[in-house]
């Protein structure tokens, strides 16, 4: 079986054949003249990048040894020197001169070894670079080739792919293996069992495998919901029905509807409400106004509310400093009466609910809601903010819970990059903390 290598070369030998041999499908003369092109840059660079370099290092020189002497011979380096080189026969024979401001000669110094060092150190460093930039016009051109070299081959591959035969059924295979897909079978996924469409089969397969997973989450939410919203419709249809038959003779039946069919009512609302809230959530349509705020302030006006709401339970507020915090404070204050309410819900009339804010052991902020109720097993910690969760032995209990507000805390906490850290013991209660990012002007936390 022939290699891609081989079936490349045998194709370019198919087109020099077509072309009388005038040229090939990624043309080799072109190739050559812009490897040459790119040498000759390198060459004009490296040329003047020497040229740079001899300069830098003659003026360096020359400075090192006007400073030299001065300092040796007169004591002191001046500006206002004046310097003058004389020579009577040849070059070799100079004499540097040296005299101050009233034209007194402070020193003579004969230049000619000193010359003849900068005139053999020249002509050694001159030859190497000579050398260096007749190497790199010999074979400049070549090392650019092959640096230049995948590329061709690359184009060369794309030329070869370009002519290769277009099998349609490959690809009608691949429509109707998509088309025939089905939801409950999408878990399977597709194979072809083609290597040439293997990329494509994997990148469909993760496509499909999100989508499964969407698709059970959003199934699993409805029929969720649902079920929750059975129970209060099918209250209000036997309280009506009991309306119907009785109400209208007996008083005390006709209260006792009207009262249950306003709670359900409630009820439903509350329940709509939060499935609004997180399927907003969910499709990123809910907004959040982040700014600073002094945690502090936030939780003090929800024990305030909570005092004048709850008077069945006592409430204690405990604050440390000042303790800033980038959130949204009408989303901040939600996920913290829905700890409260939560906790008030398993706490017994007259047991207490304290509500702190301080820094947690990194220096994070952070508020918790402490209650003395009835606690969560470990089991129920793990999945207290699954949707519609609620624990065995609270789930026929009347706390009129819907098993969405831990949800809906947990979202907002999310948002805010924070998380949650749970204690709890079956019959001494629950303390949720709550802990979110450090703040800092310059680098807030960012949703």
């Amino acid at each position: 079986m022939k290699t891609d290598q081989e079936k490349i070369r045998k194709k370019e030998h198919q087109s020099d054949k077509r072309n009388n041999g005038k040229g090939r499908p990624f043309d080799t003369g072109r190739m050559t003249s812009i490897a040459r092109k790119i040498n000759f840059n390198n060459m004009a660079r490296v040329f003047f990048a020497y040229a740079g370099m001899d300069i830098v290092v003659f003026v360096l020189l020359v400075a090192i040894f006007v400073v030299g002497m001065d300092l040796q011979m007169a004591g002191t380096f001046s500006f206002s020197y004046i310097r003058t080189v004389s020579y009577e026969t040849d070059l070799w024979s100079a004499v540097y001169t040296v005299l101050d401001h009233s034209d007194q000669t402070l020193y003579e110094v004969p230049v000619g070894a000193w010359l003849r060092l900068f005139r053999y150190g020249g002509i050694v460093l001159l030859a190497f670079q000579m050398i260096d930039l007749v190497s790199l016009a010999v074979s400049g051109t070549a090392q650019v080739r092959r640096q230049l070299r995948p590329l061709n081959q690359i184009a060369a591959r794309a030329q070869q792919l370009s002519e290769m035969a277009f099998d349609e059924t490959k690809y009608h295979s691949l429509e109707d293996a998509i088309s025939n897909l089905k939801v409950d079978a999408m878990e399977n996924g597709i194979h072809m069992h083609d290597k040439d469409l293997r990329g494509i089969e994997t990148a469909l397969n993760g496509l499909l495998e999100r989508i499964r997973a969407s698709y059970k989450q959003q199934s699993q939410f409805v029929s969720d919901a649902s079920h929750e919203l059975r129970t209060p419709i099918a209250v209000i249809q036997g309280y009506v029905n009991m309306l119907d038959r009785w109400g209208k003779e007996d008083t005390a039946i006709l209260e006792e509807s009207i009262e249950a069919i306003k709670n359900e009512a409630n009820h439903m609302q509350k329940l709509v409400e939060q499935l609004l809230f997180l399927a907003r959530g969910d499709s990123n349509r809910q907004n959040l106004d982040m700014q600073v705020h002094e945690l502090n302030s936030i939780m003090r006006e929800v024990y305030e509310e909570s005092l004048m709401i709850d008077e069945k339970h006592i409430y204690r507020f405990e604050e440390s400093g000042t303790v800033q915090v980038y959130a949204d404070c009408d989303m901040l204050k939600q996920s913290a009466r829905i700890l409260i309410d939560n906790a008030a819900k398993y706490t017994k009339q007259g047991e207490e609910i304290l509500i702190r804010v301080g820094a947690w052991t990194d220096g994070s902020p952070f508020y918790g809601i402490q209650d003395n109720g009835i606690g969560m097993s470990q089991e129920d910690v793990a999945h207290a903010f699954d949707r519609f969760y609620r624990a065995d032995s609270v789930r026929n209990s009347k706390t009129g819970g819907t098993g969405l507000g831990l949800s809906i805390a947990k979202w907002i906490v999310d948002k805010h990059q924070g998380y949650y850290d749970i204690v709890s013991r079956e019959g001494l209660g629950t303390r949720f903390s709550v802990v979110f990012p450090k703040y800092s002007p310059t680098n807030p936390a960012r949703v």
